[in-house]
């Protein structure tokens, strides 16, 4: 989990992002990764299920998404945050806060 975490920051450190751990077990971990105050990249994993789940949050609403979990990935578009489109790639946090940013520049949100 150390590991994991240092990743993270030194991730959101190279793109001048402030990190909050919300909550930490020995199994799960919930992070915040702040974009601004009311927009962040939420990362939850769970060791033990092998699940990482990255939301994209505006206020207070998933405006996009990855979840991965026992090997199986889905993405919640940007398009429609409900939805469930399979795909093959595994999650990667760096890679998420990337397509992120870009989604909030192309809309002029930020």
């Amino acid at each position: 989990m150390i590991r994991f975490i240092h990743e993270i920051e030194k991730i959101s450190e190279k793109y001048g992002l402030k990190i909050d751990v919300l909550d930490a077990t020995d199994v799960t971990l919930m992070m915040r990764i702040e974009i601004m105050p009311s927009i962040f990249i939420q990362v939850y994993r769970n060791w033990k299920k092998n699940k990482l789940n990255m939301a994209l949050i505006l206020g207070n609403n998933r405006i996009y998404g990855v979840d991965s979990e026992g090997g199986i990935t889905h993405e919640h578009l940007i398009e429609n945050a409900e939805s469930h489109v399979p795909i093959h790639n595994q999650p990667n946090i760096e890679a998420f806060i990337l397509q992120s940013l870009g989604f909030l520049q192309t809309r002029e949100i930020i």
